[in-house]
């Protein structure tokens, strides 16, 4: 199974980088590859952005965990973008280890769907943290709910099971 972590850019140039940002880590000069489908859509970052400080920092991230899953998540399977990514690969973003990102709702994702862990990468080089503690783990139970209120559980309350079971009923077609 693939391994992969996150980091930002600031704390990994390493070349196992790959860019998740909108604007693929152009404001730090970022030349890696790049993976724009994990990108936030602007519409909903602006609101997310223009609502700092206006409401509850506990509504404005539900907004953004909600609309990120609906616009962003939702629309892929986690098996088949799992399976682009090289092992190793170091997902990358803007925003400091600890703080809300979006990197950190794509690791949520793969461990709710697959079952896989991701590692925060915090240094030059690469270095593993060995305390998950470092990633804003409220951001888990969240997305958890959000999908969960948009995902056919079809009956299962395990988000990997659901998934599975419905991976399992897709027909794979064969010559005969």
């Amino acid at each position: 199974m693939c391994r992969i972590m996150t980091s930002n850019y600031k704390n990994c140039t390493s070349e196992n980088g790959i860019s998740i940002s909108g604007d693929r880590g152009k404001k730090v000069n970022f030349s890696g590859n790049c993976l724009p489908l994990f990108a936030p859509k602007k519409d909903f970052w602006q609101v997310w952005h223009d609502n700092i400080g206006k409401i509850s920092e506990e509504e404005n991230t539900r907004y953004y965990v909600e609309e990120y899953y609906k616009q962003v998540l939702s629309k892929l399977d986690p098996t088949e973008v799992l399976d682009i990514i090289p092992d190793g690969s170091i997902l990358l973003c803007y925003e400091e280890n600890s703080d809300f990102c979006h990197r950190h709702l794509v690791a949520f994702w793969f461990e709710l769907f697959l079952g896989i862990t991701t590692s925060e990468v915090y240094e030059n080089p690469v270095r593993e943290t060995t305390r998950r503690l470092e990633r804003p783990e409220y951001l888990k139970p969240l997305l958890e709910d959000v999908i969960k209120e948009n995902y056919d559980m079809n009956g299962y309350e395990s988000i990997n099971d659901a998934y599975l079971n419905k991976k399992s009923k897709v027909k794979k077609y064969k010559l005969t």
